[in-house]
C-alpha cells in the first residue's frame, strides 16, 4: 500500500498546501488549436460528439458521456474529454502524457472546424486526479481501468489495515505505555493538522 499512500498523501497536500488561490481548476498552461471537421447532417448532439471522439482519437478516453456534452451561449456544441492523457501520442514520456488535463472541443458547424482547447495540469493536480480515479467514472481505456481497480482495492486495504490495527491494539496492548503515547500523539497531531488546514 506504500504507493497508494504516497498518492493519497500528495493529493491531501495538494488540497491543503500546494493549491494557492481560489477553489476551482488550476492549470499550468492551455493551448488552442483548430482541426477540420464536417458535422454529419441530421444527427443528435450525442451522435456528433461520438463522431468528434472517433475523429480526434484522444488517447485514454472513451465516447463522451451525456454530462460532458452541452451547448454554449452561441449554441455551439461543446464536448469535454476528461482524461489523464492528451492528444500528443502514446510514445511521449508517460509523465508528460499523464499531466494533461481536460480537453474541451467546440464544434463550429459553419466553419467546418473543431476548436480544441487542451489544459495541462500541474503535477500536483495530476496526482490529485490519480487518487480520485475509481470505477464509478466508468474508465474506457484498459490502462485507466487497471489503475481504477488498484485504487478501489487500495481503499479497502487501507480501511482493513486501520480497522485491524485498532482491533490489535485493543486486544493486545491497551495498557502498554508506548501504545497509549502513540495513540495520544496521533490524536493530538490529527487535531492540530485539522485546525491548521481548515
Amino acid at each position: 500500500c506504500w504507493s497508494i499512500l504516497f498518492v493519497y498523501g500528495i493529493a491531501g497536500l495538494t488540497a491543503t498546501v500546494f493549491r494557492a488561490g481560489p477553489p476551482g481548476p488550476h492549470f499550468q498552461s492551455s493551448t488552442v488549436r483548430a482541426e477540420s471537421f464536417v458535422t454529419p447532417p441530421n444527427q443528435t448532439d450525442k451522435q456528433v460528439a461520438d463522431a468528434v471522439w472517433t475523429t480526434l482519437k484522444i488517447p485514454l478516453t472513451g465516447p463522451p458521456q451525456a454530462y460532458a456534452i452541452r451547448r454554449d451561449r452561441q449554441n455551439n456544441l461543446v464536448v469535454s474529454f476528461y482524461t489523464t492523457n492528451g492528444p500528443m501520442g502514446l510514445n511521449a514520456q508517460l509523465i508528460l502524457l499523464l499531466k494533461n488535463g481536460p480537453i474541451h472541443v467546440t464544434v463550429l458547424e459553419q466553419q467546418n472546424q473543431l476548436r480544441i482547447e487542451t489544459h495541462r495540469n500541474t503535477i500536483w493536480a495530476f496526482v490529485n486526479n490519480l487518487h480520485s480515479t475509481t470505477l464509478r467514472g466508468h474508465p474506457y481505456d484498459w490502462r485507466i481501468r487497471l489503475w481504477a481497480y488498484y485504487n478501489e482495492f487500495a481503499v479497502w486495504a487501507l480501511l482493513a489495515m486501520a480497522l485491524t490495527g485498532v482491533y490489535l491494539w485493543f486486544s493486545s496492548r491497551p495498557r502498554h505505555l508506548l501504545a497509549q503515547a502513540a495513540v495520544g500523539l496521533s490524536v493530538v497531531s490529527f487535531l492540530v493538522l485539522y485546525i491548521l488546514t481548515r
